[in-house]
C-alpha cells in the first residue's frame, strides 16, 4: 500500500499541506497549527476543528514519545488531506514498531486511543515494512441528515399514479437538488440504501460537485426530481463508472423512466471519456436484472454476500431476512470496445472465456511465465471501505516483492473491524495476477466475476466472506448465462467453505 494514497473516495487527492519534521515536543506546535489553520480555511467546522487538532497531538505525540530511542534523531511526517466529505490527517514514521493494533480493539483501557477514537470519525493505521508504520485521522464534515431537515413529506394517501398527460423531462442534476433526491430514495427505498450518503443532501452535493458523482433527474412539469440515476467514480482515474443510484417515484412507473436515464447516462459519461459502465442488480428478485439485460448490459459475474438483509426496497418482505443481499454484475460499453492483452488463471480460463465470448469484448489472452515475475519493491492496494455495509473493496494497481504479506495484514485488520465481505480486483494485463493466483485463493478468496477496464484493464474479482451466511436458494437469477455464471461462483464457494 502506498502510504501516500488517500484511501477513501474523493476526487479532491491533492495534499493540502505536508511537514516533515524532528520528533521533538518542541516543534509539535507547528504540527497543530497547521492542522486548525488548513482545516479552518477549508470548511471544518469549530468544534471539529478542535477534535482533529486533539487527535492529531495524540498521533503525533506517540511517535515522538515512542518511536525513537533517547538520543536517536528520528523523523516524522504529517500530510493533511481535504476530501469530498472529510479531512484526513496521515502521520507517518520510520522508527521502533509498536503495536499499532490497539487502535482496532473493541475494548481499550489506553487513554490516549480513547481520545483520538472520541475526537475522529474513523482511525486506520497500517505497517509499511522497511518504509515504517502510518497511522490515519478521518473527520468528516459535519452534514444534517435528511431526517434533521425541516421538508414537507409525501403521505401514503397522496400517493396516486400521476396523470398521464403530465410532461416528464430528464436532464442532469443540480447539487441544490439533493434534498429532493433524498425523499425520492425514502419513497423507493425508506432508509434501507445501503450508501448512507444519499441519505446526507450537502454530503451528496460534495460528491457531485467533486465529479465523482454524476446524476440523471426525471422531473415533473413542477421541476420536481421523480427519478434518478446516477454513475459513480470511485477515485478520478477511473476509466468505467458505476451505474447506481435507480429510483423512480411509484406514481411515476410504467414510463419507461429507467430505460431512457440509462440511455442519457451512457452518451453523457462517453463524452466524459469513460469507457463503459458497470452495474450491481439485486437478485431478491428479476426486476433489475431483467431491465440491465434490456439496455444491452451482459453479466459478468456475482458477489454473494454483498449487501447487508436491510438493503432492500421500501416495504419489501423476504422470508431470509438474516442473510446477507447476493448482487448479479452486468457491464455494458458505452464507446467501441479496444482489443487488449489479458494473462488469466489457468484455473479459470474457461469460465472467463465464456463471459468475454458472451460480452463480445475482443481478448488476446496470453500465459503468464512464472520465470520472468516482475515485482515492484512495494505494493500499491487502494482499499475502499464501507463500514455501514461491513464491506471492503481492494484494487491491487501494483505488485510489489511485501505483496502477500500486505494482503494478509489487510485481511486481518479487516476482520478485527468487523468487516464481513471483501472484495479483491486484480489486473489481468499484469502477468503477475495469473502468477500469484494460487497463493492469493489459498487466503479463503473465491472467484466473483470479470470487470472490464476496471483497473486500466480489465479485473478478476475476487470475493472473501468472514462468518457470513449464505443460502443460494435466496438467489433469483434473470438469464440462463446468468445462471451459469453463478452455479460456477457457488461452486467455487463451496469448495472454499470445505476446505
Amino acid at each position: 500500500m502506498n502510504p501516500d494514497t488517500v484511501e477513501s473516495p474523493g476526487v479532491n487527492k491533492e495534499i493540502l499541506a505536508s511537514l516533515k519534521l524532528k520528533a521533538e515536543l518542541k516543534l509539535l506546535p507547528i504540527v497543530l497549527r497547521a492542522v486548525r489553520d488548513v482545516a479552518c480555511r477549508y470548511g471544518l467546522d469549530k468544534a471539529s476543528v478542535r477534535d482533529l487538532e486533539l487527535a492529531t497531538e495524540e498521533a503525533c505525540h506517540n511517535v515522538i514519545e515512542h518511536a525513537y530511542e533517547p538520543g536517536e534523531e528520528g523523523y516524522y511526517q504529517v500530510k493533511i488531506h481535504r476530501e469530498p466529505t472529510c479531512f484526513r490527517i496521515t502521520v507517518r514514521d520510520q522508527g521502533m514498531p509498536f503495536n499499532l493494533q490497539r487502535l482496532n480493539e473493541d475494548e481499550t483501557s489506553d487513554i490516549g486511543v480513547k481520545l483520538m477514537r472520541a475526537c475522529t470519525d474513523e482511525i486506520r493505521s497500517r505497517y509499511l515494512g522497511k518504509r515504517g508504520k502510518v497511522v490515519e485521522l478521518v473527520k468528516n464534515f459535519s452534514f444534517e441528515s435528511v431526517e434533521d431537515l425541516d421538508v414537507p413529506t409525501v403521505q401514503p394517501s397522496a400517493l396516486k399514479m400521476a396523470p398521464a398527460s403530465e410532461k416528464v423531462t430528464l436532464r442532469l442534476m443540480h447539487p441544490d437538488e439533493t434534498v429532493s433526491l433524498a425523499r425520492l430514495i425514502y419513497r423507493v427505498y425508506g432508509y434501507t440504501y445501503p450508501h448512507e450518503d444519499i441519505y446526507y443532501p450537502e454530503k451528496f452535493a460534495s460528491l457531485l460537485e467533486s465529479g465523482l458523482v454524476t446524476s440523471c433527474v426525471a422531473v415533473n412539469e413542477q421541476d420536481k426530481i421523480v427519478g434518478h440515476l446516477g454513475v459513480f467514480l470511485e477515485t478520478p482515474e477511473d476509466h468505467v463508472g458505476e451505474s447506481a443510484l435507480a429510483a423512480v417515484d411509484p406514481r411515476y412507473r410504467g414510463r419507461g423512466l429507467f430505460p431512457k436515464m440509462k440511455k442519457m447516462m451512457m452518451e453523457e459519461m462517453a463524452a466524459k471519456g469513460i469507457l463503459g459502465l458497470y452495474s450491481r442488480a439485486v437478485t431478491v428478485h428479476m426486476a433489475s436484472q431483467k431491465s440491465n439485460v434490456k439496455m444491452g448490459s451482459k453479466e459478468t459475474g456475482f458477489i454473494l454476500g454483498h449487501s447487508p438483509p436491510t438493503a432492500i426496497f421500501k416495504k419489501m418482505k423476504t422470508e431470509t431476512t438474516s442473510i446477507r443481499r447476493t448482487v448479479a454484475l452486468f457491464y455494458v460499453p458505452v464507446v467501441p470496445d479496444q482489443e487488449q492483452t489479458v494473462f488469466l488463471p489457468c484455473k479459470h480460463q474457461e469460465i472467463i472465456r465464456k463471459i468475454y465470448n458472451h460480452t463480445g469484448l475482443s481478448r488476446v489472452i496470453k500465459k503468464a511465465d512464472p520465470e520472468n515475475m516482475n515485482l515492484a519493491p512495494h505494493s500499491h492496494i487502494h482499499s475502499h471501505v464501507l463500514p455501514e455495509m461491513a464491506s471492503a473493496f481492494l484494487r491491487v494497481k501494483m505488485f510489489g516483492v511485501d505483496f502477500i504479506d500486505e494482503l494478509k495484514l489487510q485481511i486481518r485488520d479487516l476482520k478485527l473491524r468487523g468487516t464481513e465481505l471483501i472484495v479483491l480486483d486484480l489486473p489481468l494485463k499484469d502477468p503477475n495476477t495469473a502468477i500469484l493466483f494460487p497463493e492469493i485463493e489459498n487466503m479463503k478468496f473465491f472467484f466473483g466475476g470479470i470487470m472490464p477496464e476496471y483497473l486500466d484493464g480489465d479485473s478478476i474479482r475476487l470475493q472473501y466472506l468472514h462468518n457470513v451466511a449464505f443460502d443460494p436458494e435466496s438467489v433469483d437469477v434473470y438469464s440462463e448465462f446468468a445462471r451459469d455464471i453463478f452455479d460456477y461462483v457457488v461452486d467455487e464457494w463451496k469448495k472454499q467453505n470445505l476446505e
